[in-house]
């Protein structure tokens, strides 16, 4: 009796949240690179611009109507994303978030740029004709103008367009929520820009348009095209290392009305965890490109993604993305879009939240890489297909996951890979126990890197 009266208890305070709860959805798309010039008569040598028939010699691959692995994206894989979105919970969706580099900069003029965000930005507009579209400037994309203003200014209100205009960021106070989106403008974060008027007159900005949040307890989502930290691919930076280290400060003091941080840029589908003193205190979540993308040993298919959220408080529930078998598309001729997989069931999450991310990211740390975990990150991060990824390899996902600062992100590759070139000089005289030697050593390693990262804080 007493555990009957138990359930129903627990079973009414279910059903007393969930009725206060307001479901809704917003997509996040980026990383279209539209590329006008695209044909399908093109050559994989040129982009997959038509060739001059003068300069071409030998036979050359066919390319298909929606899309190359080679190529940037053309306008027929577009136009189907956009018409796969508007069959997907069109009357609740609650915005669309549109994180740059929307064309490309190879051999067009700025004009021609700006035309291809004008047609991109009247196609979107047909698919969410009730909805609001926020889009932010990738490293691709022109810089901020009055052009750019007008062209978005049905979008975004007075106030935005005045800070849009002048630096490429904005805010916008969601009035039948607690929830305001924080839009910046990364290409400030970068080279030469992260010195320049624009970017100092950027960093005030976010501090009063945070500290005001938290005043009137607002919840935060921050959306940018290029993420902070390293990337799993070497080399990759898109921040300069004081700017990267100041982003990182700002998200840790305001971190408790931060509901998420929304990137795109590097095509992948990944994530990443901002700890304080140890302690996992926000989230970034990493959307894959709709233009197909080849890295150095794997190709990605076109992705897009539909969040759910609590409209009354901002916290993301779920996700789930679409994938489109560009090969498929293209053997066909008719694109079909297909789920992919939902974030919480995809890997037993029971919410979204630091602390759920955190405890993700330590089965990916502490399993080798050929455990189920893994295989499920690394499927999604390269849309389903295949790529050798050994102990090395797996180490450098988990770095670049919980290690923001360019310095411990270092610091936690270099020391997995020593630990691992070591054991590797020994293997002929363990091998049957290679396995079992190589992850008890890459989990000393990864001691020494905590101990480390302790020590500098």
């Amino acid at each position: 009796m007493r555990a009957a009266h138990l359930v129903l208890t627990l079973t009414s305070v279910i059903s007393f949240t969930c009725t206060h709860a307001k479901i809704g959805y917003f997509w996040h798309i980026t990383d279209f690179h539209y590329d006008p010039l695209y044909t399908s008569k093109g050559d994989t040598r040129r982009h997959c611009r038509r060739a001059d028939e003068r300069g071409s010699s030998g036979h050359h691959r066919t390319v298909g109507r929606f899309g190359d692995f080679a190529c940037d994206s053309p306008l027929e894989l577009i136009e189907s994303a956009a018409k796969h979105m508007r069959t997907r919970h069109a009357e609740n969706v609650e915005f669309v978030l549109w994180t740059g580099d929307i064309t490309v900069a190879r051999s067009t003029t700025e004009l021609e740029r700006y035309q291809a965000i004008r047609n991109m930005t009247e196609l979107l507009s047909r698919t969410f004709s009730s909805h609001f579209v926020f889009p932010v400037l990738g490293h691709l994309d022109p810089a901020p103008s009055e052009n750019l203003t007008n062209l978005w200014m049905h979008w975004l209100p007075l106030e935005a367009l005045q800070t849009f205009k002048i630096g490429g960021y904005y805010t916008i106070e969601q009035s039948h929520s607690k929830l305001r989106i924080v839009a910046l403008n990364t290409n400030l974060f970068s080279g030469r820009d992260a010195s320049s008027p624009a970017a100092g007159k950027q960093w005030a900005w976010l501090s009063a348009v945070l500290e005001k949040a938290q005043d009137n307890n607002e919840m935060v989502y921050i959306v940018g095209h290029a993420p902070p930290g390293p990337a799993a691919r070497p080399g990759h930076r898109a921040y300069s290392p004081e700017d990267n280290a100041r982003y990182l400060r700002t998200v840790r003091r305001f971190a408790r009305g931060i509901a998420g941080q929304f990137f795109g840029h590097l095509h992948e589908d990944t994530f990443r965890i901002v700890y304080d003193n140890d302690q996992p205190v926000s989230w970034a979540l990493l959307a894959p490109s709709v233009s197909p993308y080849a890295g150095p040993a794997s190709a990605t298919n076109p992705r897009l993604r539909l969040y759910k959220f609590d409209t009354n408080t901002g916290k993301v529930l779920d996700y789930t993305q679409y994938s489109l078998d560009l090969t498929a598309a293209n053997r066909a001729g008719t694109a079909e879009w297909v789920t992919e997989y939902n974030m919480t069931t995809h890997y037993a999450l029971p919410d979204i939240s630091p602390a759920s991310l955190h405890a993700l990211a330590d089965r990916l740390r502490y399993a080798p890489h050929e455990t189920m975990t893994f295989n499920k990150y690394l499927r999604a991060y390269h849309s389903g297909s295949s790529e050798a990824c050994d102990g090395a390899c797996a180490h450098q996902h988990y770095c670049a996951i919980t290690c923001l600062e360019h310095l411990s992100y270092r610091q936690c590759v270099e020391a997995a890979a020593s630990a691992l070139a070591a054991a590797g000089d020994s293997a002929p005289l363990v091998a049957p126990l290679n396995n079992i030697v190589l992850t008890l050593i890459v989990l000393l390693a990864i001691c020494l890197e905590k101990y480390l990262h302790c020590v500098m804080h």
